[in-house]
């Protein structure tokens, strides 16, 4: 869980939003540290919880809402022998040439990125890939290392 600031109609739970860095006014901020500085560029968090707070901020026309995040589940499509509910893969986001197939998100989630260390939620659907390899669609939650 990590506390960050949103706009106050993107303050609800379930919201989605990808975290693509910090602005010059960010670092500016009085507020970085708490409402930015423990979030990760590239990364897709969900808001779990509304705070009945707003404080100040620039990005969101004078003011924003408190709210907690945790990162989103993702689905992805891995080779299917790794498919197994509670195994802890390593993405690998292998390049692909097919920009037309309609698979492309799911072998390229936003949010993931290779090396990536997942554990595998849940078993979704198994699918072809037109180049070839056998593919399961896996719910997964990106584990936090701690170093």
């Amino acid at each position: 869980m990590k506390i960050t600031i949103v706009g106050l109609k993107q303050a609800r739970p379930g919201y989605t939003f990808l975290y693509s860095g910090a602005t010059d006014s960010c670092r500016q901020c009085d507020y970085y540290s708490p409402c930015v500085g423990s979030l990760e560029d590239g990364r897709v968090y969900a808001v779990t919880k509304v705070i009945n707070k707003e404080l100040p901020c620039i990005l969101q026309s004078g003011h924003g809402k408190v709210v907690e995040v945790d990162e989103s589940n993702k689905e992805i499509l891995i080779d299917a022998k790794l498919g197994i509910p509670g195994a802890i893969i390593t993405v690998d986001l292998v390049p692909c040439k097919r920009l037309d197939c309609k698979h492309r998100d799911r072998c390229f989630p936003l949010g993931l990125m290779s090396g990536d260390k997942c554990k595998v939620l849940k078993v979704c659907d198994e699918v072809t890939c037109p180049l070839g390899p056998r593919l399961v669609g896996v719910l997964v939650q990106r584990e936090l290392v701690v170093s």
